[in-house]
């Protein structure tokens, strides 16, 4: 018993030393806008699948509700819709599953932070042809520490093209909850080549599902996310990214491969001592 006790304290130093970004959260950002093409596009079908793939990507299993952050009062512009609707028809939620703010109600939250703990994950609505406007982004971006406190602590994030194809956020800089994403600007162009990498196929995604609608940005700097899919099949321009894993205000923490190692040892170790308490 001594050396299955001993193992124990070895396990759980083990485990206790890693790193925490295989524990933390998921965050998933696209320069498409599936959630409208979903209902109103060329290819809805697969813009569902890649809406989809991406917000229960964030949430990870949760079955808590997520945060939909677009505006409910701004006049919609021509081409526009609000998505929050395109969620049960297009995608096939139901109301009990989400929570609609715009940038009004969370400012008036009394402490932002506490309240994301009751949702799964933040879901954030594309400038076009969502209903994403400076004030909703505004907020995120000021409350950038919350979001990244949030991700760390086990949260999700799943956030849609931002381009100001309708004048809608202005100059208020794209992703900046993310400070270490960089968009491009002025790039709204119907998919077709683009290709899904390996990871993205990881997830489900085809190729289909990334083209027939439009996009409205790609990612010129990642932050060590992982692309998903690619404008023309180019390295360098990625238009979705993803990640699981812990963040700062620099990039994500990519874990080292001796992490998922160990990672697997301390886990198999605690099986084996609980398999011997069975006996």
């Amino acid at each position: 018993m001594k050396k299955y006790i001993r193992l124990l304290i070895v396990v759980t130093l083990t485990v206790a030393s890693l790193p925490s970004a295989v524990f933390a959260g998921s965050i998933f950002v696209s320069g498409h806008d599936p959630i409208w093409h979903s209902v109103l596009g060329g290819n809805p079908l697969g813009a569902k699948n890649l809406a989809v793939t991406a917000i229960e990507y964030a949430r990870d299993g949760s079955a808590l509700p997520f945060l939909f952050v677009e505006s409910i009062s701004v006049p919609v512009p021509p081409g526009n819709a609000k998505e929050a609707p395109f969620l049960i028809t297009g995608l096939g939620y139901v109301a009990s599953d989400f929570v609609v703010m715009d940038g009004a109600a969370l400012s008036g939250l009394a402490d932002f932070r506490t309240t994301l703990n009751s949702y799964s994950a933040i879901v954030v609505a594309s400038d076009h042809g969502g209903m994403l406007t400076a004030a909703e982004l505004g907020f995120l971006n000021t409350n950038s520490v919350d979001v990244i406190d949030y991700l760390n602590a086990g949260g999700g994030l799943a956030a849609f093209a931002e381009s100001d194809a309708k004048g809608l956020i202005g100059s208020t800089p794209r992703f900046q909850f993310l400070p270490f994403l960089v968009s491009s600007l002025d790039f709204q162009t119907p998919e077709s080549g683009n290709t899904v990498t390996p990871f993205g196929a990881s997830l489900g995604l085809t190729n289909a599902d990334v083209n027939g609608n439009f996009s409205h940005n790609y990612f010129s700097a990642t932050g060590g996310m992982s692309p998903v899919d690619l404008f023309n099949g180019e390295p360098d321009r990625p238009l979705s990214l993803a990640f699981r894993g812990r963040v700062g205000s620099g990039g994500v923490d990519v874990p080292e491969p001796a992490t998922f190692v160990l990672t697997g040892l301390g886990l198999a170790g605690f099986g084996f001592l609980r398999g011997r308490g069975r006996e």
